[in-house]
């Protein structure tokens, strides 16, 4: 994690090359540094242990012992010059998600751990929902719907970019529930080991418990967590189905 998070910070110093990597988005020679140094000091220090990289893959996922690694995740965030990205590491064992450690570089803020702030009602919750850039036709279209429904009835609405921070804020108390347009394990692993720990609720849209198979990644406070379902509703409907 530490040289990954150098890597970062030295790559801050200088324009980065954008490397296409799908629609609307894309990586940078960082990212690729970045993982690569995790990979490598990963399978030094635990060489029993799997690896699984955002940029590279790996090892299967349902099964043993796997590191699963965001080695920038804000990615567009950083080529920006935002300080909202940062690294991430959760470790699987036969598929759950049970160590994570997130790392915010220029925020200056390491979390493998926390406490959530409950709040009694939705209209006291703040609450973050990461970019639905990637996804397209009535998924989309329920995911945007519930924005602008979350942003109407909670406290306070907040969309970052980088689903690190989303998590960090969880569990430090600043938000009270956040949603993600996917369930990429990457972006999802270490936050959920981490939130589930500090007591979040950790569901896939329906309110069924979070697993690698998940159609979508939320997670909250217990004192918001059944509203927030309820609210995701046609989410969850269109993502059962696939659309």
């Amino acid at each position: 994690m530490d040289e990954a998070v150098g890597i970062l910070r030295e790559g801050r110093s200088r324009p980065q090359q954008r490397i296409g990597k799908a629609a609307k988005d894309f990586l940078t020679e960082v990212d690729l540094a970045s993982e690569a140094a995790m990979k490598r000091a990963l399978a030094a220090s635990t060489p029993e242990i799997g690896f699984y990289g955002e940029e590279g893959g790996g090892a299967a996922l349902d099964s043993g012992r796997v590191w699963v690694a965001d080695p920038l995740d804000g990615t567009i965030n950083y080529a920006t010059g935002s300080p909202l990205c940062g690294v991430m590491l959760g470790l699987l064992e036969d598929g759950v998600p049970v160590l994570g450690v997130i790392d915010l570089p220029f925020l200056g803020v390491r979390v493998d751990s926390g406490a959530v702030v409950d709040v009694d009602a939705f209209d006291q919750a703040i609450i973050g929902m990461g970019d639905a850039f990637h996804r397209g036709g009535a998924r989309m279209d329920a995911y945007l719907e519930l924005t602008m429904t979350t942003h109407r009835r909670a406290l306070r609405f907040r969309c970052v970019g980088a689903a690190s921070v989303l998590w960090v804020w969880l569990v430090g108390g600043q938000i009270q529930g956040m949603l993600l347009a996917h369930n990429n394990p990457y972006d999802v692993v270490a936050g959920h080991a981490i939130a589930r720990a500090a007591g979040a609720v950790c569901t896939d849209y329906a309110g069924a418990p979070l697993t690698l198979a998940s159609a979508g990644a939320m997670a909250a406070v217990p004192g918001i967590q059944s509203e927030l379902v309820s609210l995701a509703a046609d989410l969850a409907e269109v993502a059962a189905s696939g659309e």
